[in-house]
């Protein structure tokens, strides 16, 4: 009888393992739930000129994360979905361009038409897509 009750134990527990090592597998190669993101680039300028070290946000009109790039030194900017993801979800979007930063004490350049109470709007389609700023110092 003893026999019996060891067996049976030793093959509850390899079940036990076997099912445990299936269930972890299936959560390692459970499917990618972020939505399918269109690529956004596009160039900011300010009165004509590249406006570099500037951050731009577009916020989604609906659910979803915001993206947001920075430009660099030719005012180009990409977005990002996630540090290392690119990419914005598609729809409309609320936009937001700031410059400032802890780098320059929180000096904005912009109006706050562009930032805090921001007019800014883009729609993102599917796929690749170049949207640009022209922004001008004496908005309101």
């Amino acid at each position: 009888m003893q026999f019996h009750a060891q067996f049976f134990a030793k093959r509850a527990a390899a079940v036990l393992c076997l099912t445990l090592a299936t269930c972890l597998m299936t959560v390692g190669c459970a499917p990618d739930n972020r939505p399918t993101l269109a690529t956004v680039r596009g160039t900011v300028t300010l009165d004509g000129h590249p406006l570099a070290n500037a951050t731009v946000r577009f916020t989604p009109a609906g659910p979803g994360r915001t993206s947001q790039g920075s430009t660099g030194s030719d005012g180009c900017y990409q977005l990002f979905y996630l540090r290392n993801i690119i990419g914005a979800n598609p729809g409309k979007h609320a936009v937001r361009i700031t410059t400032a930063t802890e780098d320059n004490n929180g000096r904005e350049l912009l109006p706050a038409c562009y930032h805090a109470k921001s007019v800014l709007e883009a729609t993102v389609p599917r796929g690749t897509t170049l949207i640009n700023f022209d922004l001008r110092s004496d908005a309101s």
